[in-house]
Order: C-alpha cells, then structure tokens, then sequence
C-alpha cells in the first residue's frame, strides 16, 4: 500500500502571485527607470550645447579685445597726427620755409591731410574706422559675449535639474526593486517618495521652466 508523497504535494502548489502591490511597484520601477534615462540623455544634450556656448562665447570675447585694441591704437595714432601738425606749424612758421612757395604748399597739404584724419577719427560710428565706429563694434561683441555668458548661466541651471531629477528617480528605482526583493512595503514607500519627487521636479521643469 502506498501514501501519497510528502514532495509531490508540495510540488503541485501553484506558485505564489505577486499581489497588486508589488505589481505596482514593478510598474513604477519600469516608469521611473525610463524617466531616468531621458533625464540623463537631455542632460548630456545640454551640455554639448553648454560647450558649443562657451566656444561662441570666446569668439565674441577676442573680437572684443580686437576692436578695443584698434581703439587704443587710434587714439595712439592720433596723438602721433597731431604731433606732425606741430611740427608742421613749427616748420611755417620757419621764415625761409614760408618764402618757398612750393614747400609751404606741400606743408599746407600735410597739414590738411593729417587734420582730415583726426576728423575722420571723431566721426559718427557710420564712420569705418572712428571711435565711435570702433566702439561701436566693441560694445556689441561684448554684449554678445555677456548674452551668451547668460545662455551659458541658464543652461547650467538646466543641466542640473536634469541630474538632480536622474538621481532621483535612478535612488527611487533602486528602492522600489529592492522592495521587490524583500517584499518590504516600507522600502517601497520610500522608493515611491524618492522618486515622486523625481517626477514633481521633472513636471515643474517642463511646465514652468523652473529650475532647481
């Protein structure tokens, strides 16, 4: 006579289900672990354009220093122009050189240029050349440059929405499939407010724009 086996009824068990709970949990690890890489891919887009910004950035800061460079130089030039005026008045005012009609008219001629080049340098910015031309181009350069160091400011604020927001959600992940493991609904609570604050940060930022 035989008994039924111990074994065989332990083995025609069904297996244990998963109760709502942790299906829902299984859920939110899956949502929050796409959430997390999304995050972490617009976070490295944005800082190729970080990089892209400050490359710009430099561009304008050098064209900058370029056209102060040339204002300087002008201004240099100027005070040569009007050290040759003088030693042109000096050399009419030469009475042997104002008796030579030739030589005074080639001074006068000197004279008329050197003038005509200091008044080129004092004319409106519409003037290639002038101070105000060439302060002109400097000002705008620089104002480029600050625009972008603004652009620059702004997206590191972004960048660091979008790691903070992928720390977050990769942390609540991490508990919630621990959770999983454990069966422990107190490490599942946990992953659940880690990562829903992920979410919330994540959702302000794409409503609102406000970053962190």
């Amino acid at each position: 006579m035989s008994y039924p086996s111990h074994n065989n009824n332990h083995r025609q068990q069904p297996p244990p289900r998963p109760t709502k709970f942790f299906l829902v949990v299984s859920l939110f690890v899956i949502s929050v672990s796409i959430l997390a890489v999304y995050s972490n891919i617009t976070s490295f887009e944005y800082g190729l354009k970080k990089d892209d910004m400050h490359t710009h950035a430099i561009v304008h800061l050098i064209k900058s220093n370029d056209w102060l460079n040339d204002y300087e130089e002008q201004k240099l030039g100027e005070k040569i122009l009007q050290s040759q005026i003088d030693n042109v008045n000096i050399t009419l005012q030469n009475n042997n050189y104002a008796s030579d009609a030739i030589a005074h008219n080639q001074a006068n001629d000197y004279m008329h240029k050197y003038r005509s080049a200091i008044d080129a340098l004092h004319a409106g910015k519409s003037v290639e050349g002038s101070y105000a031309n060439l302060k002109h181009k400097e000002q705008t350069e620089e104002s480029e440059y600050e625009k972008f160091l603004n652009d620059i400011s702004e997206t590191s604020k972004i960048i660091m929405t979008y790691e903070l927001v992928a720390i977050l959600l990769i942390v609540g992940a991490g508990l919630a499939a621990t959770s999983e493991v454990t069966k422990n609904k107190i490490v599942a609570y946990s992953g659940f407010a880690v990562g829903g604050a992920g979410i919330a940060i994540l959702l302000l930022f794409l409503v609102t724009g406000a970053t962190v």
